[in-house]
């Protein structure tokens, strides 16, 4: 049977008020959204890395719950060759590539506490690790551009708090400690740099930091909450999301130092998940402002809006790294699709009575 997803504009809103307590306090279909919208970085910025001999370009990995539970898969991205690549309980979500497309990062959990953990696995299927192991919930996990550590976000101290660890999952180091809550890392393009969304002054803001966790500096200041920041390619600006009791989100970019902070969607509708193109030119976005979430496509500037999609709630998009390309999901018939960047070329890689959800774009081959 197909799941469905709540609308875009509700998961802003809740993930736009990480004040609430533990994200385990929300209902089980709601906290998988909440997580997933926390970090989509690595995913949204793309990779510009060499991948390792015998990696395509042309692959996408997506969960399915097509073989009686939620499991990872692996397919070409004209939807052939689909390829099970987990064997194990429980939701899997937040799927991320390494930077040389050698790995697959994830969160697992079963939705009944607080369980969620990261795993690590290879391209092949091979190699599954649990890397935090922990009773409490960790998730957001995001690569460093050499692929060496791991950013994630954790509650395991009684708050969500952001961590560094080693791609093997040793080393984990507290980078926040903060009684406030500090999610969403976003690591530079280039590496030193961190960013994150937290509650520490009042509202939700976006905070800058080295990968050491030092040198923390505010990068936004509103009465509005503002959250899920994504680098640009070239790690000169930063997009986030900003909402407030009389905005139901719209997408914003500032330059990485926090000046000329700028509204690039400026409508009543819900505008979120920001995906910048590999070359910096344009912004993919979802948006309710024709009443249900849709894909559109705009530059970087926020001229030339242009919906994209007309179906059933869209979740997911990514870019493929040629940027020519765009995959999501579809809540309405549970499916994912491809299609140009223009809009045209609409087509179906799934085609399954089950749910398919979450495609992520495996980075660029040799």
């Amino acid at each position: 049977m197909k799941r469905t997803r709540s609308h875009i504009v509700a998961l802003a809103a809740v993930a736009a008020e990480p004040q609430k307590g533990s994200i385990m306090n929300t209902p089980s279909l709601t906290r998988r959204l909440l997580i997933a919208l926390g970090a989509f970085v690595l995913t949204a910025c793309g990779s510009n890395t060499t991948a390792p001999d015998g990696a395509a370009a042309g692959q996408i990995a997506f969960t399915s719950d097509r073989d009686g539970s939620s499991q990872i898969y692996l397919m070409s991205a004209d939807g052939s060759g689909v390829t099970r690549l987990t064997n194990s309980p429980a939701f899997k979500e937040r799927l991320v590539w390494s930077p040389d497309g050698s790995k697959i990062a994830f969160f697992n959990f079963t939705g009944t506490g607080p369980d969620a953990e990261i795993y690590t696995i290879n391209a092949d299927g091979s190699g599954l690790r649990n890397l935090t192991n922990n009773p409490s919930d960790d998730y957001d996990p995001a690569w460093s551009p050499d692929g060496a550590k791991i950013a994630f976000s954790s509650d395991r101290d009684g708050n969500s708090e952001i961590y560094m660890m080693n791609a093997d999952g040793s080393a984990r180091r507290n980078l926040t400690s903060n009684a406030a809550r500090d999610q969403s890392p976003a690591l530079s393009p280039d590496g030193p740099k961190l960013a994150f969304a937290s509650t520490r002054d009042g509202n939700s803001e976006i905070y800058l930091m080295n990968a050491d966790g030092s040198g923390v500096t505010r990068r936004t200041n509103d009465t509005a909450w503002s959250y899920s920041p994504v680098w640009s390619p070239d790690g000169a600006k930063i997009a986030f999301v900003r909402s407030s009791a009389t905005s139901n989100g719209d997408i914003y970019v500032m330059n990485a130092d926090g000046s000329n902070a700028r509204n690039l969607t400026n409508n009543p509708g819900s505008d979120d998940w920001a995906v910048w193109s590999a070359d910096g030119k344009k912004i993919a976005f979802l948006s309710a402002r024709d009443g249900i979430s849709q894909l559109y496509l705009m530059n970087v500037d926020g001229s030339g809006a242009t919906r994209l999609t007309t179906m059933g709630a869209v979740f997911f998009p990514a870019w493929s790294p040629d940027g020519t390309k765009i995959v999501f999901a579809n809540n309405q018939d549970g499916e994912i699709y491809v299609m140009n960047a223009d809009g045209s070329g609409l087509r179906n890689l799934t085609n399954n009575p089950a749910s398919d959800d979450a495609p992520a774009w495996r980075p660029r081959g040799p």
